[in-house]
């Protein structure tokens, strides 16, 4: 073999072996190859190392689930609604698996009303985990604390009720007496403290029996404290649980007003406030259709209270008419 040939043979194997040397390169460059997907697959724990979202890699949300993202028809339908009735209200919606959202006005302030009982509760829970109090703690019940605002125990003859008694009253039965023995059980610093945390009142609160100073709420701050159970975000799971348990029975019949199927669950705090100079009516919570979940959360002015609870109703009936027709889109998740 002459030495010209020896020389070709020689640049061909390292011309071959160059190649071969840049295809690996590439493929382990290569964004379209799939070595970090089957790692994130096989390591899903390992939240670092992934760029999708955990719950995709668990299967708690399947890919290609097509979850609501335009609410746009949805929102034409309700303000259209609002403009012919000439209705004054704010509503807010959110996809609470996806986030997105809608508003209208909804931002406005109103009265909290007993929309306040939800971080009282959300308080007393986390001083049952701290170890301050516990379900079984018996609270007295003064004559002071007696209130016929609203619920049934002011006028129970008893004079002391278990915390997870108290709970009850107040979420279920919106029970203003349970609401005040409570709240001798936190200070204002507490509820400052969450508010900031969930950007929940929009000013600085005095929530004391009696208390002239106003302070409100928006709806869409009011889906922040929402958000915050759902998650369990301040609170531990069995304890944010036990809450929404609680909202899923209120003495606001929200599936009665919205026509809503039975085995359609809620979760609502609805709050009333009424004076000579005011008229203000509220229901927020959580829809659960299948394992589809949605925040609404409507506020209503100038409506006397059946007046108001229709209103609600038929907007949460618009909200769940709105949720089958997108899980009819390929039968899917939404």
């Amino acid at each position: 073999m002459n030495k010209s040939k020896m020389v070709i043979i020689i640049e061909a194997i390292i011309i071959i072996v160059l190649l071969i040397i840049i295809y690996f390169i590439s493929a382990k460059h290569d964004p379209s190859n799939n070595n970090q997907e089957s790692y994130c697959e096989k390591n899903y724990n390992d939240n670092t190392k992934c760029l999708l979202s955990p719950r995709v890699y668990t299967s708690i949300l399947p890919a290609n689930s097509f979850l609501i993202l335009n609410f746009k028809p949805l929102k034409e339908d309700v303000q259209s609604y609002i403009d012919k009735n000439k209705l004054n209200l704010s509503v807010y919606v959110l996809n609470m698996r996806d986030g997105a959202s809608f508003g209208i006005n909804s931002g406005e302030a109103y009265e909290p009303a007993s929309l306040n009982k939800l971080p009282v509760a959300i308080i007393i829970m986390k001083k049952i985990e701290e170890g301050k109090l516990s379900l079984d703690t018996m609270l007295p019940i003064t004559d002071n604390d007696r209130d016929n605002s609203s619920g049934p125990l002011y006028a129970l003859p008893i004079n002391e009720l278990s915390v997870k008694d108290l709970l009850y009253y107040m979420l279920t039965e919106s029970d203003d007496t349970a609401l005040w023995v409570l709240v001798n059980q936190i200070t204002v610093e507490d509820l400052s403290h969450l508010s900031d945390y969930l950007n929940y009142y929009q000013e600085d609160i005095n929530i004391s029996k009696g208390n002239n100073n106003t302070y409100q709420i928006t709806a869409k701050s009011t889906g922040n404290l929402f958000i915050s159970l759902y998650l369990s975000t301040a609170l531990e799971p069995q304890d944010s649980e036990m809450i929404l348990k609680l909202l899923t029975n209120t003495s606001f019949d929200i599936n009665k007003y919205a026509a809503l199927p039975n085995n359609v669950t809620v979760a609502q705090k609805y709050g009333a406030y009424f004076t000579k100079e005011k008229k203000e009516f509220h229901s927020c919570g959580i829809i659960y259709v299948d394992d589809s979940r949605f925040f609404y959360c409507v506020m209503t002015q100038d409506l006397d209270k059946e007046k108001a609870s229709q209103t609600v109703g038929t907007i949460v009936n618009k909200l769940y008419n709105f949720i089958l027709e997108g899980r009819k889109v390929k039968n899917i998740d939404v």
